[in-house]
């Protein structure tokens, strides 16, 4: 009866844990999210705050919007390090925003990417352009690019560019795929003798994949390989 006893704690400890390993992985509780509010500062759990924000008319409705990058403030365990996530809320004009869109899979860890950690968010001509460094003499640099779709209103994801490079040698690959029309353009470079502007020594351009995920499914390779293309 006592072993018995022993193996059912030892298994209700075993199922207490995965919970709670599953909680320190979790990053932005996007169900617990509002549908809408008065401002950005509605949009955030308890917390976590704004890193990065960009503001920007995104379906051409003459109402300017925010896409954001979100970080938490202290992480959930102290073995983990503050989860980062994407959020994109639609102005409404005076009723506040509208919430459009997230990720939690795309950014890596605050404190996670090396001595050139960085993030950006930005709106270039209705396109929310979202960009990662990490490394030190090794580096990557990842750029994603989401668009509005009106017949499904939601955002997909057209682009991405990956600047993998070695900073001592000043040499470096560019590969940048455009998911709309499917085509790939890979370029190597290297600096010049200031190190200040990029010569390109090599173009190539090829097929590459057609497809437009909504901003919700597209998850990044950064534990797997840097310079991967994301699953």
């Amino acid at each position: 009866m006592r072993k018995m006893k022993i193996i059912r704690l030892s298994l209700l400890l075993l199922i207490l844990l995965g919970w709670a390993a599953q909680a320190h992985t979790e990053g932005l509780p996007v169900k617990d999210l509002p549908h809408a509010g008065k401002s950005l500062v509605d949009f955030l759990p308890t917390g976590w705050r704004v890193e990065d924000e960009a503001n920007g008319d995104l379906n051409g409705d003459g109402v300017s919007d925010i896409a954001a990058i979100l970080v938490q403030g202290e992480p959930v365990s102290a073995e983990d390090e503050p989860q980062r996530a994407l959020i994109v809320l639609l102005g409404r004009d005076k009723e506040g925003f509208a919430l459009a869109g997230t990720n939690n899979k795309l950014l890596e860890c605050k404190g996670c990417c090396g001595v050139k950690e960085g993030v950006g968010i930005s709106i270039k001509k209705g396109i929310i352009v979202v960009d990662q460094m990490s490394g030190s003499r090794e580096f990557s640099n990842e750029t994603w690019r989401f668009r509005y779709d009106p017949q499904t209103q939601r955002f997909v994801w057209i682009g991405r560019d990956i600047d993998a490079g070695d900073g001592m040698r000043g040499t470096g690959t560019i590969e940048s795929f455009n998911f709309l029309t499917g085509w790939k353009i890979t370029e190597t470079y290297h600096y010049d003798k200031n190190g200040e502007r990029k010569i390109v020594t090599s173009t190539k351009k090829e097929k590459a994949p057609q497809k437009t995920p909504f901003i919700e499914d597209v998850e990044s390779n950064w534990t797997d390989s840097q310079g991967a293309e994301g699953r």
